[in-house]
């Protein structure tokens, strides 16, 4: 077997061959004066080999799909006995149903087009809504990952008298778990919206705040809006501190900078970004060699 850190996978793909006990190669890309995808397997000999290609798809999300449909079928065509795909971000899961008509359901289309290409794909956390599997988008063998237990034990290591905040509904079930995981305790935060400017906040239930670190748990920041709503009306509240962990610090329009204005900012690095604390390396170094026990 080989791991591959592709163009945008280079900065885990390294650390899960290593922890994985695994050969590691890069792919070579560069791009002509306009903008076509020049790729080249740098790897010598993937005949009858297991190869692995290591991309997240974050920044040039088009250029990072092609890259790795290019090297799939090329190395294919050199002999792999398979292709896997390890995305520790991934991308077009917004879309997974047509919401009006003549809307393209992203999702459901990419994965049908990657299914040619591949053999196997893991994803870490994906941004699931509708789907409840990745079993409805790939026609061949999906695995979900998940770092709930790896921001479980940031948690119970870094951050002392933790209350767990879902943001919103969709984001609790986040919150929700990694609190179960270390028996700490998690509430939910009702929103009410009085206009486009004016949103104000309470818990579900009654929880007492002093001397709590609150944490809002959620799988990804992209743009931060609504979160960055969230902590100032927690703040009314008389919350002192809040710290955010995500998963995915996709971190766009400057979110990061305006978070760290109100709070304190953890990711994984499932894309290389500032605040990226949380190593999920060994996420996938473990499904590589099964039994093997990984140092994190």
């Amino acid at each position: 077997m080989i791991i591959i850190g592709c163009s945008h996978g280079k900065h885990l793909a390294k650390k899960i061959a290593k922890k994985a006990g695994r050969p590691y190669s890069e792919l070579l890309v560069k791009k002509f004066p306009d903008n076509e995808l020049w790729v080249k397997i740098q790897a010598k000999d993937v005949k009858r080999k297991k190869c692995v290609l290591v991309q997240s798809f974050y920044g040039e999300v088009d250029s990072c799909l092609i890259e790795v449909m290019f090297a799939a079928q090329t190395l294919h065509e050199m002999g792999a006995s398979s292709v896997s795909l390890m995305a520790p971000f991934f991308p077009y899961m917004r879309q997974d149903k047509m919401f009006t008509h003549g809307e393209v359901a992203s999702i459901h289309v990419l994965g049908e087009i990657l299914s040619k290409f591949l053999d196997e794909v893991y994803i870490l956390d994906p941004h699931l809504h509708r789907e409840k599997t990745l079993g409805h988008i790939f026609q061949v063998s999906a695995h979900r990952l998940t770092a709930n237990p790896l921001i479980g034990e940031y948690i119970k290591k870094h951050i002392p008298n933790a209350l767990i905040v879902g943001p919103d509904w969709e984001s609790y079930k986040w919150a929700r778990k990694t609190a179960e995981l270390i028996g700490c305790e998690s509430t939910i935060l009702l929103k009410e919206r009085h206009s486009a400017r004016k949103v104000s906040v309470r818990f579900q239930e009654k929880v007492d705040v002093k001397d709590k670190n609150i944490v809002l748990v959620d799988d990804m920041i992209s743009t931060g809006n609504t979160l960055l709503k969230t902590i100032i009306a927690l703040k009314k509240l008389g919350v002192e501190k809040v710290i955010c962990i995500a998963i995915h610090g996709i971190f766009v329009e400057q979110a990061l900078e305006k978070l760290q204005k109100v709070s304190t900012v953890i990711t994984s690095n499932s894309l290389p970004n500032k605040v990226a604390k949380i190593d999920v390396s060994w996420l996938f170094a473990q499904k590589i060699a099964h039994d093997k026990v990984y140092k994190k």
